[in-house]
């Protein structure tokens, strides 16, 4: 396996398509939205940068069926799109009813589908990664101490109703992840031949 480019601890794909940059759909917001109890129809828009980038028109046609309509467009051309969806429901162990996506290339079950090449899919047929999964090490050390410093007030300082052992304690992991990206800089630095 590759090292990753001159990333710190990469190695992770980077040429899949990224989660986080396609138009998605997700059963389970529309579950708690209300929008597949009946036959209905709704729409359905994506934001970007507080822009609009697309929509769909859905029509539920029961608990088990919906139909999304949309355009895509291409270079070339300009297609209307009707694709069905199957409505798949589970029962969890503690009561209640669930729906998934079937996906309609492989009939898995999913949560979300994703709009790449003109289709929706599951993650698996279309290939989508999550941005995380090619980040490098000093990267999702980064993303580990900011998901930290959310919980802590300005400059770490203990938010009120917080147990002092809980501060203390994220406090102390803090610590340890500056010490983990030294020392992962260090060792991306010495790959890079720098001697101090």
């Amino acid at each position: 396996m590759s090292r990753g480019g001159m990333r710190c601890g990469a190695g992770r794909p980077g040429h899949q398509a990224k989660a986080e940059q396609l138009q998605r759909v997700d059963v389970r917001e529309w579950a708690r939205r209300g929008y597949l109890r009946g036959p209905c129809s709704f729409s359905w828009t994506w934001n970007r940068g507080g822009e609009r980038s697309g929509s769909i028109g859905v029509s539920v046609h029961g608990p088990e069926a919906l139909t999304l309509r949309y355009t895509f467009s291409t270079a070339n051309d300009r297609r209307e799109v009707a694709e069905r969806l199957t409505l798949i429901n589970t029962c969890p162990a503690l009561g209640g009813t669930r729906q998934w996506f079937a996906c309609p290339r492989c009939a898995r079950r999913a949560a979300i589908l994703y709009l790449r090449g003109g289709y929706f899919g599951c993650r698996v047929c279309k290939r989508v990664a999550y941005s995380s999964q090619s980040e490098g090490e000093l990267d999702r050390l980064w993303r580990r101490q900011r998901r930290i410093e959310a919980r802590l007030g300005e400059h770490w300082r203990r938010p009120k109703g917080m147990r002092h052992r809980t501060h203390q304690r994220l406090i102390d992991h803090l610590l340890k992840l500056e010490e983990r990206r030294e020392d992962a800089l260090v060792m991306w630095m010495g790959r890079l031949n720098f001697h101090f």
